[in-house]
């Protein structure tokens, strides 16, 4: 479930420069010698878009007005999925960190609008292969389960070759801190086996950083740890079954 007013609660001084800067350094090496001007889709607080804007003439879209507060180049309140911008209005389209947020609609009207900004190259980075089950809590007003950072599906290479088969991959690369993902039939037992006080551990999301709002009833509350063996037990399962892997998947496009 995608709720529009998560954004609006949300603390978006938590993105900060400090945390991206070697994606955003990355970003800059890969966007072709021919672009001049680029648009931002799912443009959040401008942590990347800002450090663009000081190498291209950018435009960012978001749908969140408390998100575009934080951006310094010109910028369009609007879902990505509706855009009210021209025609192949921009060299290269962007999106970092977005699509995995979109119902199947959502995605499938967003894929399009990028498709139809775009003059030439459509550049999009991922959560690389992500098993978005893994970050499950529950909230305990609603009883809703939904993942943490409202992921709502998970992407590899061959996703972006089916749902942009028009255009020609040119360039893709996992990059980032490696991260361990989960084992689905692991994961699936430790959810329907554990309560959902033990699910999220706290060495994979700090004390500090619990604080929430459930995606359904837009309740806010801390969700805690509580250890449980069978959900430990089976944790350090996945560690023997599941290699640690680059967090991001990196794709650029270029139109046929």
């Amino acid at each position: 479930m995608d709720n529009k007013n998560i954004y609006e609660k949300y603390d978006w001084e938590k993105l900060s420069l400090k945390k991206l800067q070697p994606k955003i350094e990355k970003i800059l090496t890969w966007i072709p010698s021919d672009v001049k001007t680029i648009l931002d889709v799912g443009c959040g607080n401008g942590v990347i878009t800002n450090i663009l804007s000081e190498h291209f003439d950018v435009t960012a879209v978001d749908r969140s007005k408390k998100a575009l507060s934080y951006v310094k180049t010109k910028k369009v309140k609007a879902s990505a999925d509706d855009i009210p911008l021209k025609d192949r209005s921009f060299d290269l389209a962007f999106s970092s960190e977005m699509l995995e947020h979109l119902d199947d609609k959502t995605l499938k009207d967003t894929i399009r609008e990028l498709k139809r900004l775009s003059k030439k190259y459509i550049f999009i980075t991922v959560p690389n292969g992500e098993n978005p089950a893994k970050l499950a809590i529950q909230c305990p007003s609603c009883g809703y389960v939904f993942n943490r950072p409202n992921h709502l599906r998970s992407f590899k290479l061959s996703d972006f070759q089916v749902l942009f088969s028009e255009l020609k991959v040119i360039r893709s690369h996992a990059f980032g801190p490696r991260t361990r993902y989960y084992q689905p039939a692991l994961l699936k037992i430790k959810l329907k086996a554990t309560p959902s006080s033990a699910w999220v551990p706290y060495y994979w999301i700090p004390k500090a950083d619990r604080h929430t709002i459930c995606s359904k009833c837009e309740h806010e509350f801390e969700y805690p740890y509580k250890f449980h063996p069978i959900a430990s037990a089976i944790d350090m399962l996945n560690v023997l079954v599941s290699p640690k892997k680059p967090y991001w998947l990196f794709v650029l496009m270029e139109k046929k």
